[in-house]
C-alpha cells in the first residue's frame, strides 16, 4: 500500500500492511479524505481517525513518513466541515433514502461494503429504499465497519494501540536508565490513549456546526495529549547516546529505512504550503450549487462564510514549517502549533458559519446537512473504488 494516496487514506508508520488494507477497505469506497471524489476526514463519528498515531509517526520518524501528518490542511479540514463523512451505522441502514437522489448525498457513489455505485434519480432512490433493509449479515457488517471507525478513535493505527517499545529496545540496547525513561514514556503515551477516550464521541455531528465542534474537540484534546507526552519524550531522547540517536532515528515501526532529510524538508515545505492554499473553492461552490443561497441575507451570510474560511486558510499558512525539525521534542512542538493554528481557524469560522446557517429554509439546512461531493459518473467511481495495494 501506498505510504501516501490522493485518493484514499494516508497510512503511517505503525500498523501494518494487511491491517491498513483490512481497515480501509471498509471506508475506500466511499472516499475516505477525498473531497474530489468522496469525502472530508471522518471515519463514523470521528474526525481524522488515527491522528494520535499521524502525530507520533512524524515525531518520531519524520522523513519516511512526514506525509499523514502534513497532507491535511484547510481544505481537509473545512470540506469536513462542510460535508458529512460516510457513515452507515446500524440507525441509518446504508443512509436516508434521499442520499441516493437527486444531485446530493450519497448519489453516484459507492456501498462500501458491496462495492456497487448508485446512480442519481427515482431509480437509486428505490435501491436506497431496498438497501436499507439489511439482513442481518449485512447489519452485522454494518456493525463491524463502526466499531473499527469508533476504534480509530484513540489507537496510532489498525490494530495497534501502544509504542512500539520492543522494537525501540531492541535497537537502542537502553542502559537501566535508559530503560527506565523509555518506560516513562511508555506510560505517557498509554495515559494520553486514555484522555483520547474519554473524548471519543460515539454519535455522529448532524450538522455543519456540530461538526465544526467535533473538529475543535479532536484537535484541542490532541494539544492536551502531546503535552502529556512532550517531558518523557524530550527526557528518554536527551539520554541516548549519538549513536543510540542514529539508530533511533533510522528505525520506524514498519521496518524501513530512514528517509532523505534534504528531500523530506522540501516535500514537507512544498506539501504544507499546498494544502494552505486556495482550499475553499471545491466546499464553497459545492454549497452554491446545493444550497442554492437566495435573498439578500442569505447571500451576504454566504460571502461573509466564503471570507472567513479564506481568511483562515491564509492563517493557516504561517504555521507551515520551512524545515524539519531535527530533534523529536522539537518536531512535537511544530506539530503542537500545527495543531493550534488548525483549531484557531476552525473557531474563527464558527460565527459566519452559525449566522449562514440560521438564514437557509429548513429545506436548505438539510441539504447543506447531508451535502456530499459532486456525484461522479459510474465510471470515475469505479477508477476511485479500488483499495490500495
Amino acid at each position: 500500500m501506498d505510504n501516501f494516496n490522493k485518493s484514499g487514506f494516508n497510512r503511517n508508520a505503525f500498523g501494518d500492511k494487511a491491517g491498513w488494507n483490512h481497515w480501509g477497505g471498509r471506508f475506500w469506497g466511499a472516499g475516505w479524505n477525498n473531497w474530489g471524489g468522496g469525502w472530508g476526514g471522518w471515519a463514523g463519528p470521528v474526525f481524522w481517525p488515527f491522528l494520535l498515531g499521524d502525530v507520533l509517526t512524524f515525531v518520531l520518524w519524520p522523513y519516511d513518513y512526514y506525509d499523514p501528518f502534513w497532507a491535511y490542511g484547510p481544505g481537509f479540514i473545512f470540506a469536513s466541515i462542510f460535508a458529512p463523512g460516510p457513515y452507515f451505522g446500524l440507525d441509518y441502514g446504508y443512509g436516508p433514502d434521499y442520499y441516493y437522489g437527486g444531485d446530493y448525498g450519497y448519489a453516484g457513489l459507492p456501498n462500501i461494503y458491496y462495492n456497487s455505485y448508485q446512480g442519481g434519480g427515482a431509480g437509486s432512490r428505490a435501491r436506497g429504499q431496498n438497501a436499507a433493509k439489511t439482513d442481518q449479515t449485512d447489519r452485522e457488517a454494518l456493525a463491524e465497519t463502526n466499531t473499527a471507525a469508533i476504534q480509530s478513535c484513540t489507537g496510532l493505527a489498525p490494530g495497534v494501540t501502544n509504542l512500539p517499545i520492543d522494537q525501540i529496545r531492541q535497537t537502542i540496547h537502553p542502559t537501566a536508565d535508559q530503560q527506565a525513561a523509555l518506560d516513562d514514556l511508555n506510560a505517557a503515551s498509554s495515559k494520553a490513549g486514555d484522555v483520547i477516550q474519554a473524548s471519543c464521541p460515539t454519535s455522529v455531528p448532524l450538522t455543519p456546526v456540530g461538526r465544526l465542534d467535533a473538529a475543535e474537540q479532536r484537535l484541542q484534546v490532541t494539544v492536551k495529549t502531546i503535552q502529556i507526552i512532550r517531558s518523557p519524550l524530550e527526557h528518554f531522547y536527551s539520554s541516548l547516546s549519538d549513536e543510540q540517536k542514529q539508530q533511533f532515528n533510522a528505525m520506524n515501526a514498519s521496518g524501513k529505512s530512514g528517509g532523505s532529510a534534504g528531500n523530506s524538508a522540501a516535500n514537507l515545505a512544498a506539501l504544507c504550503g499546498q494544502q494552505s492554499g486556495g482550499f475553499i473553492n471545491l466546499p464553497v461552490q459545492r454549497i452554491e450549487q446545493l444550497v442554492q443561497p437566495t435573498g439578500q441575507a442569505q447571500l451576504n451570510t454566504f460571502d461573509d462564510l466564503k471570507k472567513a474560511a479564506q481568511s483562515a486558510s491564509d492563517q493557516l499558512q504561517s504555521s507551515c514549517p520551512t524545515a524539519v525539525p531535527q530533534s523529536p521534542v522539537a518536531r512535537l512542538d511544530t506539530i503542537q502549533a500545527r495543531l493550534s493554528a488548525m483549531a484557531d481557524a476552525i473557531k474563527s469560522v464558527r460565527p459566519s458559519l452559525e449566522n449562514f446557517y440560521a438564514s437557509l429554509s429548513d429545506e436548505q439546512k438539510a441539504k447543506f446537512n447531508m451535502m456530499g461531493p459532486p456525484p461522479q459518473s459510474s465510471s470515475q467511481a469505479q477508477t476511485q473504488g479500488g483499495g490500495q495495494q
